[in-house]
């Protein structure tokens, strides 16, 4: 079938190709109502040395070079199955991501949240940053750290406010229209073809 026969079909057939588009639309509603949209929220954590380790009247942004190993260490903990659950626990659908920012080489670490509300959202990204500052109090003591050596976790950055992420939404109703608009024409092509076959077998006086 040539593109002048076809849209020839859509035309004597264009009550059923309103009815398919009708249904190709209520189909898009559906799949944006049953995929709900998702909320993010960042912060950045910057480790700073203790005070003990810093020359009065020095300044600490100075004596950062060493806290590499040391952010990389607390990264590996809070990535730990026990503390990822301890920090979504209560929180179904919210995702936590802790690393160290690719960005630089310094010892700064990016916590990102996201989840099905602004509210989860913030309490997931307030625990996270509570659970960083206790696990990396943890880790000092049991390595036997004097309380002014500890490295101390700063929170450099924060986004006052959670984004609303629609993507996965229009995703799905981009998939859904596409995939609804292709297989009407196709339908209608074939149901064209398929009446005309059989008017073509009845008697002359039956034929439109």
């Amino acid at each position: 079938m040539n593109l002048n026969n076809f849209l020839r079909s859509l035309a004597r057939r264009w009550l059923l190709l309103l009815g398919a588009l009708a249904l190709t639309a209520t189909l898009c509603f559906a799949a944006y109502s049953a995929v709900p949209p998702s909320y993010e929220r960042a912060a950045s954590i910057l480790l700073m040395p203790g005070t003990q380790t810093i020359p009065v009247g020095g300044n600490p942004y100075l004596y950062l070079g060493g806290l590499g190993q040391a952010s990389e260490i607390l990264v590996a903990a809070m990535n730990s199955n026990s503390v990822r659950q301890d920090i979504l626990l209560g929180h179904p659908g919210a995702e936590i991501s802790v690393a160290r920012d690719p960005a630089t080489s310094g010892p700064l670490m990016t916590v990102s949240v996201s989840g099905p509300s602004d509210a989860a959202v913030t309490a997931v990204l307030d625990r996270a940053q509570t659970a960083i500052s206790e696990t990396l109090t943890a880790l000092q003591n049991q390595a036997g750290v004097p309380a002014t050596a500890q490295i101390n976790a700063l929170q450099l950055t924060g986004e006052p406010t959670s984004v609303l992420v629609l993507k996965d939404q229009f995703q799905v109703v981009a998939l859904v229209a596409v995939g609804g608009v292709a297989l009407s024409l196709l339908g209608l092509g074939f149901i064209d073809g398929l009446l005309l076959s059989r008017q073509r077998g009845l008697p002359a006086s039956f034929r439109e």
